[in-house]
């Protein structure tokens, strides 16, 4: 018992021996910290080792004010173009007896380490500014930035190109995060004032996505068909060119979809995107183009409201026209499939292209289209008496159109019956000998 008891004073000796050592230690460590700053202590790039530390505090502060004057904050992107925000437009400026605090305190184990490690080793130690700052003025700085950092996104586009459908990718656009972006450059300058900041770091920067990507063409794959004509009349180039740029990459959701329309009217599309336009020969041609290509597309004939002119025109066969007008007349279809159908419209010189496009499994057997004529009729001819020809004499101004009645197929499948008026024949003639003989 004597001897466990002796052993247990030992301890107590030991023990207060020890916090008397901590004791004078801590004491020495605190008077050494109030003194003059140890070798061998950097703030940033400066060397205040052995100064005292008023003396220490006020060199640092006209060391960062200097460089403040000339520096600049620099940003990265996410394009790697570096963005600058001077120092001196957000009052930046360093806090001297602040950046000397950590030699000056004790906090914790760990600091007391730091203490003796710093005032009796050997090594380097460096200490990191701190920094002040008009946070008001960065965030304005930061908003004036953004209208050169942000990006628009890029939509996905797909387009019909020589036969095939081609497309191009999405690209994302970027936004500052003002909030994030100011959390960002106060961490870097309570470290590295002087260091690029990424600010793809941070969440600094939001990610825009496309309104149209690339899974939004999924369903358009191949050209299910087409057809061109081409013009006959330079003068319809013009409303051509606009019925082209009207209904191109028009896009159709599967019939009964409430996701998006179903249903084309040529009619509808013009006007809205040219509430002005007057329709000459040129819609029709462009419309009468699309007819065919939907035939050819196996789109049903139940599914397609088509009107023909009232005499045959000279850009398309017989059967194959559409005529289309502000009032009645109208060229509609509605999508048939399961999957999105889109319209693209293409004009090369005098040739007008119109492609159906949309998924591989939509794409019909081979179509044909033909067209058979059942019926002629000749034109009335109606004579005009030109006295300055020689008696019986004849001039053709006009020679006006036969009237037709013709059947188009679709393969083996009677699509439509169209009747078409004849058109009168004009013709000058001279004066007769016999004015009672005269051809009326």
């Amino acid at each position: 018992m004597k001897k466990a008891g002796n052993k247990l004073l030992i301890f107590f000796l030991i023990l207060v021996q020890s916090l008397l050592a901590m004791a004078v230690g801590i004491a020495v460590l605190y008077n050494a910290s109030g003194s003059d700053v140890p070798a061998n202590v950097y703030a940033g790039d400066l060397d205040i080792g052995g100064r005292g530390y008023e003396e220490a505090a006020r060199a640092i502060e006209a060391d960062y004010e200097a460089r403040f004057g000339t520096w600049n904050i620099r940003l990265m992107a996410d394009d790697d173009t570096i963005y600058e925000i001077p120092f001196s437009s957000i009052d930046a400026a360093v806090d001297g007896m602040a950046t000397l605090e950590p030699l000056m305190s004790i906090d914790g184990i760990g600091g007391m380490t730091r203490l003796i490690r710093t005032h009796f080793g050997n090594h380097t130690t460096v200490l990191s500014p701190v920094i002040k700052f008009n946070e008001s003025k960065l965030r304005m700085k930061l908003i004036d930035l953004s209208e050169s950092i942000n990006r628009d996104p890029v939509d996905a586009r797909i387009y019909y190109r020589d036969g095939l459908i081609e497309k191009e990718p999405d690209d994302p656009g970027v936004s500052l995060n003002v909030n994030n972006a100011a959390d960002l450059i106060r961490r870097q300058l309570a470290t590295d004032p002087f260091a690029v900041i990424d600010l793809r770091a941070g969440k600094a920067l939001d990610t825009v996505y496309a309104d149209v990507t690339m899974k939004d063409f999924d369903a358009i794959q191949v050209v299910l068909g087409e057809y061109s004509t081409s013009i006959k009349d330079p003068a319809l180039d013009d409303s051509v060119e606009s019925a082209v740029e009207s209904i191109n990459g028009i896009v159709l959701a599967p019939e009964g979809d409430a996701s998006g329309r179903s249903e084309f009217s040529f009619v509808e599309t013009i006007i809205s995107a040219d509430p002005g336009a007057v329709f000459d020969e040129g819609y029709c041609q462009v419309a009468s183009t699309m007819y065919a290509s939907l035939l050819r597309a196996g789109i049903p004939a139940e599914n397609i409201t088509r009107l023909p002119h009232k005499l045959t025109v000279d850009y398309i066969e017989p059967g194959l026209d559409a005529m289309v007008a502000a009032d009645a007349y109208d060229l509609r279809f509605r999508n048939p499939f399961s999957n999105t159908v889109a319209i693209y419209a293409v004009k090369r010189g005098t040739v007008v292209t119109v492609a159906i496009a949309g998924s591989r499994d939509d794409r019909p057997d081979r179509s044909v289209i033909s067209t058979q004529i059942v019926n002629k009729s000749s034109p009335p001819v109606y004579y005009v008496e030109n006295r300055d020809l020689a008696p019986g004499e004849q001039v053709v101004l006009d020679p006006g159109k036969e009237g037709i009645t013709v059947r188009v197929y679709r393969n083996e499948e009677l699509i439509s019956t169209d009747s078409y008026e004849a058109e009168s024949s004009i013709v000058q003639i001279g004066p007769q000998a016999d004015p009672g003989s005269k051809n009326k």
